[in-house]
Order: structure tokens, then sequence, then C-alpha cells
């Protein structure tokens, strides 16, 4: 049975959230696996304990993130499965709101990085620059820490010379943190180079601020972002 609120201090904010880490939890540990059809989504509900609207809801945003496809007259499909360390870096029933709100970050910091790139002053430069190079020193000695990868983000955001965009980035719902922390574990658990990766594509961002190029800093960004989604559940990207 689900939940009920008030049940957990931190719950998703849906059953459907719910539904998708429980479906996502089978997947990865081989209990649906790809290839396979799932259960129909009246077998889904009672085995769960929710209604046949939520679990469509949970399936559909599965099909967003490339894990499952729906196919007409046949049923749902397991499509792949997660890396396996996921479940070791974050509660399940929280990807899809991860997922949810890396798509959020994909409009917001693109515009962000486009803005700083414009509009930042010799002293905001410096900052993302000098935020970026203790990101970097840290990989480099193997260290992860999602602080120093925020501070990247926050930087550009308040070069972008509006304060609405840090300030939607750390909600009430969501912070830019909370997934930050999910992203770097997997990051850290994985080979050394995985760090590097993250790495360069944070200096991609950084060099077309520096050098002005609003177009060059947004597709920098949305690239490093929609990489960063991919990361969380593709276990077949390298390295």
């Amino acid at each position: 049975m689900i939940a009920k609120p008030g049940e957990e201090a931190e719950r998703p904010s849906t059953f459907a959230d719910q539904v998708y880490g429980r479906i996502l939890s089978s997947i990865a540990t081989g209990a649906f696996p790809t290839g396979s059809k799932l259960p129909s989504e009246k077998l889904l509900g009672e085995r769960f304990g929710v209604s046949r609207p939520v679990v469509r809801d949970a399936l559909s945003r599965l099909q967003r993130d490339g894990l499952i496809e729906s196919r007409k007259g046949s049923g749902s499909f397991v499509l792949s499965s997660p890396p396996e360390d996921l479940s070791a870096a974050a509660d399940m029933a929280q990807i899809a709101r991860y997922q949810r709100y890396q798509e959020f970050r994909l409009v917001v910091e693109g515009a962000a990085a486009a803005l700083a790139a414009e509009r930042r002053t010799s002293a905001q430069l410096a900052r993302i620059v000098d935020a970026h190079n203790k990101f970097i020193a840290e990989i480099e000695n193997g260290q992860f820490l999602w602080q120093s990868d925020r501070e990247v983000h926050i930087a550009i955001a308040e070069a972008a010379g509006n304060e609405f965009f840090v300030e939607s980035l750390e909600g009430p719902e969501v912070r830019l943190s909370d997934f930050m922390t999910v992203s770097l574990k997997l990051t850290s658990s994985r080979s050394p180079q995985r760090g590097s990766l993250v790495a360069r594509e944070h200096s991609n961002i950084v060099d077309a601020i520096r050098g002005r190029d609003a177009v060059a800093a947004r597709i920098a960004m949305e690239f490093h972002l929609v990489q960063a989604r991919r990361r969380m559940l593709d276990k077949t990207l390298s390295p």
C-alpha cells in the first residue's frame, strides 16, 4: 500500500511519484527486466493500492524519462534499466520529481546563462571562474562536493542580473542542492572520468560567458543539464 499523507516527513508530492519509484525499483532489481512487459494498469493498481489513473500517471512519467514504452494494444514494456547504484544515492520515489526539476532547470538556467554572457560584470565573471576552478580542483582530488557544483550554477544565475533566477532555483519544494546531492553521489561512485566530464561541461559554459557569447552559453548550459538528467537514469552513458 502506498504511504498516506503525513506518514513520512519527506514524502513525494503525489502518489504517482511513489508508484513511479516502486516500478523504477522493480526495474532496477530485475523484477521487471529490460524487454519485459509490465503488468496491466489494473494489476499494478491492486499491487500498490492506488487507482488506475494514478498508475497511468506514473507510467506516463516513466515513459517520458525513457524507461518504458507503451505499445498500442499491447501494454507497457521496459526499455532500459537505471544504474545499479541509483537506489543507494536517492529515494527512488523522489526520482520522478528530480527529473521534472531538471526539465525546469533546462528552461531557467539556459536563459540565465545567455543573459549572464550579455550582462555579467568583471566581478561576477571572477566569481564564476573562481567557483569553477574550485570545482575542478576538487574533482581532480577525487572530491565530489555538491556545494561547489551549486556555487557555479548560482554564480551564473546571479550574473544574469535578475534575482528571480536564483529564487526560482532555490524554491521551497525542491532546491538545487537536493538534486546535486544525488547527482554527485552518482558521479563519485563511478569512474574518475565521469567527474572530469562534468567539469568539461562546466568549462564550456564558463568560456562562453567569458566570451560574451549568449547563444553558446545557452547551448552549453542546456547540453550540460540534458546530460545530467540522462546520467541519472541511463547506465549506458560513458564513462
